[in-house]
């Protein structure tokens, strides 16, 4: 029995994107394997790398970046490939590089207190590790969530596409509505309620300015750990400030700390110029 005309199409648009997404899977996974980064820098050079052997090939009907079936895979595979790799720098340094990130190491810590480190890894026989647990069942949560989506997320994926076209002004008091259900059974107080709404506004304001949010996200987060270890470390070296500049190491880190910081807003003033 021959397969039909639309399961051939299927099987060779298959095998036409195939290239993209294994060579946007690699880039994703070395991108998300490095702290701070993100996702985006993945789908980014994840498309520009797709761009260029689709431009030399030629001969096709939908350009790069109008609808072409290579340029969504090859984007959206670059992403998707973040979030396992930045699970490295998430537990072992604490350095969320995604949003998601960020809620996985709240979700973490509210559950079993886990605090992100070296330490997640220590191997003791003698004791239980609870954060080397909470790990593996991070891995295995993960596991268990790709072969559902594969399997369950594939048969139901088209009709729960339609909650795409809910019109923007059901859905949104719903999603709000949900929110501020879930954050008062978690404090019970009205002062939560009021700091959730004053995030939401500042996170508008960003959004009108144009600004990610993601930096603060992690600011937020990470603002209490870092203040506690700077203290730590200007406490060893005896109060001297200029200690961070005659360690090699830490003076490397300094400095690709200001390079990135000086690349970041010199990409932000080209992309306002064009």
């Amino acid at each position: 029995m021959e397969p039909r005309g639309d399961q051939r199409l299927h099987c060779a648009d298959i095998r036409r994107i195939a290239p993209y997404v294994g060579r946007s899977a690699v880039i994703g996974a070395a991108i998300g394997a490095l702290p701070g980064i993100g996702s985006t820098l993945a789908a980014t050079l994840g498309y520009a790398a797709g761009r260029r052997p689709h431009v030399k090939q030629g001969g096709h009907s939908i350009p790069f970046g109008k609808g072409a079936p290579e340029g969504i895979a090859a984007t959206e595979a670059a992403n998707s490939a973040v979030s396992g790799a930045n699970l490295i720098p998430v537990l072992s340094l604490g350095i969320p590089g995604n949003a998601a990130a960020v809620f996985l190491i709240l979700a973490a810590d509210s559950i079993g207190g886990f605090n992100p480190g070296p330490s997640v890894f220590r191997w003791n026989p003698d004791v239980v590790n609870s954060k080397l647990v909470i790990a593996f069942g991070l891995f295995t949560a993960m596991m268990f969530a790709n072969l559902l989506n594969w399997t369950i997320g594939g048969v139901f994926m088209r009709s729960v596409g339609v909650m795409s076209k809910a019109p923007k002004h059901i859905l949104m008091p719903i999603v709000l509505m949900l929110t501020l259900t879930a954050i008062y059974v978690e404090e019970a107080s009205m002062a939560a309620m009021w700091f959730a709404v004053g995030f939401g506004i500042l996170g508008y304001l960003m959004r009108r300015l144009d600004l990610s949010p993601l930096p603060f996200v992690i600011a937020f987060i990470l603002g209490g750990n870092l203040e506690q270890t700077a203290r730590q470390a200007f406490a060893a070296t005896g109060g001297d400030p200029f200690s961070l500049f005659t360690s090699p190491i830490a003076a490397v880190f300094m400095a690709l700390t200001v390079s990135v910081v000086a690349l970041s807003f010199r990409g932000g003033r080209k992309r306002r110029d064009v």
